[in-house]
């Protein structure tokens, strides 16, 4: 049994020259991906960075590809903030973290997708209403003082409504001395602040965030 042990050694008399101009700042781009916000979310924060960094006194700007910076609005956390998200809000967006690490200047840039979807699909609601009358100036009054008041009642409930049609026939009891005026609507459990009892701050909407949603505005 033997053994063979080698041992390399390179030995020279001349140093190599080593760069003596020390590196001022370091800068890196990040892809952050596609994300994915629901029309209509409100409160909805996009963070900076998509892991969470702890670095001192870090400093944050976000851009976006179709909108002046100024107008973006950013949290302390760097967190950029969407209060009413809407179809033309999507597009791209780029933050920039900038901070000193051992005295040199660094900046890291994450780049984002923003995509705005939209669930489709509600309730079609068919509601009658008995009259002594079937003029069409009456008819469209009534029908502008329903829209109104469901209006309000759509903003509180954080749902949306349109009017589909409506038409206005006599009723089979009373043909000559009564009407009924049918109205159709179709309703979304989606409106304005629809995730008001989700977390709102949450980056990732989950599933229960919507079936919540839709318990609570049905």
């Amino acid at each position: 049994l033997g053994i063979l042990t080698l041992v390399f050694c390179s030995c020279s008399d001349e140093v190599p020259a080593r760069d003596l101009q020390q590196p001022t700042s370091s800068s890196w781009e990040h892809q952050g991906g596609h994300v994915f916000i629901h029309a209509e979310s409100s409160l909805y924060s996009l963070p900076c960075s998509p892991i969470e960094m702890e670095v001192p006194n870090p400093t944050y700007q976000w851009v976006h590809d179709r909108e002046d910076s100024k107008f973006l609005s950013v949290s302390e956390q760097g967190h950029l903030l969407f209060k009413q998200f809407q179809a033309g809000d999507s597009g791209n967006y780029s933050c920039t973290i900038s901070y000193t690490e051992r005295g040199l200047p660094v900046s890291q840039t994450f780049h984002y997708s923003v995509l705005g979807y939209h669930i489709l699909g509600g309730l079609e609601t068919v509601l009658l209403f008995q009259s002594k009358l079937c003029e069409e100036e009456q008819t469209k009054r009534f029908l502008w003082i329903l829209q109104e008041t469901l209006g309000h009642l759509a903003a509180e409930q954080h749902c949306k409504f349109q009017l589909t049609g409506s038409s206005c026939f006599p009723t089979l009891n009373e043909p000559l001395h009564e009407v009924f005026v049918q109205v159709q609507l179709q309703v979304s459990l989606f409106g304005p602040h629809w995730d008001e009892h989700c977390s709102s701050h949450d980056p990732e909407m989950v599933t229960d965030c919507y079936r919540k949603a839709v318990q609570h505005n049905l």
